[in-house]
C-alpha cells in the first residue's frame, strides 16, 4: 500500500459546543457516496419554517405527530445521516415499546457510537429543517446500565402506534 492511499489524519481543536454538530458533518462527508446525495432533494415544508428551524435550539418548532406520509418523505430522503436513522427507525419498530441501547442500536447498524451520534445530530437539524418540528418519531431516555465501564446510557424506543405507522410507510414503497 503506497503513503497517497492511506488516509491521512489531522487534529483540528474545535469547541466543546460544536463536537457533535462536527461528527454529524462528518458522518455526512464519509456516508457519501455516488448513490448518496450530499444535499436533501426532500423540499422544506414552508420557507417560513426554514429560518425558525435553523435556530439554534429549535425551541419555537412545535411538537408534531408523525404522519405515514411525513414517514413516506423520511424513506426516500437521499441525506445518509436520515437513512442511518431510517435503519434505527427499522429496528425499533421491530419491537414496538421495547427499549433499545444506544450501544445495542450502533452494533445492529455495525457503526461507531460517534458516527452514530453524528447521525442522530444531522437528522435533528434534517427534522426541523424539512419537517418543520422539533420531535423525533422514536423517544429516548438515560438510564443506569449494566455495562462495564458505562454508569448510564441512553435507551431509544418507539411506541406502537408509531411504529404500525412506519411500518405501512416501509411496506408501501
Amino acid at each position: 500500500m503506497t503513503q497517497e492511499s492511506q488516509t491521512q489524519f489531522v487534529s483540528v481543536p474545535v469547541p466543546s459546543q460544536y463536537v457533535t454538530q462536527v461528527y454529524a458533518y462528518l458522518a455526512e462527508l464519509a456516508g457519501t457516496t455516488t448513490v448518496t446525495s450530499p444535499v436533501s432533494q426532500v423540499p422544506p415544508m414552508d420557507p417560513s419554517v426554514n429560518a425558525t428551524a435553523d435556530s439554534p435550539v429549535g425551541e419555537s418548532l412545535p411538537v408534531v405527530e408523525w404522519t405515514v406520509e411525513d414517514f413516506r418523505r423520511l424513506a426516500i430522503e437521499p441525506l445518509s445521516s436520515v437513512q442511518a436513522v431510517a435503519r434505527v427507525l427499522d429496528l425499533l419498530a421491530e419491537k414496538p415499546d421495547a427499549r433499545v441501547s444506544y450501544t445495542a442500536i450502533a452494533h445492529h447498524l455495525n457503526i461507531e457510537k460517534k458516527s452514530l451520534q453524528g447521525n442522530l445530530s444531522a437528522f435533528t437539524r434534517a427534522v426541523r429543517k424539512h419537517y418543520g418540528r422539533r420531535n423525533w418519531p422514536m423517544t429516548w431516555a438515560e438510564a443506569l446500565t449494566d455495562e462495564p465501564g458505562l454508569k448510564s446510557e441512553f435507551f431509544y424506543t418507539m411506541s406502537s402506534p408509531v411504529a404500525e405507522r412506519w411500518n405501512q410507510a416501509r411496506s408501501q414503497g
